[in-house]
């Protein structure tokens, strides 16, 4: 399973990449879509959660909880920032 994670996160990477890096996809290559590698990802990441018995839902209200308690200030409007 962490294999096949891997390797979803890989072209989703790669997806990524040929839409906003500076490496186009060749005439030759499938189109995909940022949106289906994505879901692949997600597919993926259920059910290696679902195999190891986490339930995935509650892993991510804990990480949330984590991130907002630690990261309050991070992404606020900092008043006069540019003066």
């Amino acid at each position: 399973m962490m294999a096949r994670f891997t390797e979803e996160m890989g072209e989703l990477a790669r997806e990524i990449n040929h839409y906003y890096g500076e490496k186009p996809k060749k005439s030759t290559e499938k189109e995909k879509s940022i949106e289906d590698e994505l879901g692949d990802v997600y597919f993926v990441l259920v059910t290696l959660a679902n195999s190891l018995g986490i339930e995935l839902d509650e892993a991510f209200d804990r990480s949330m909880s984590k991130i907002e308690h630690r990261d309050q200030n991070r992404w606020t409007k900092k008043e006069n920032q540019h003066e």
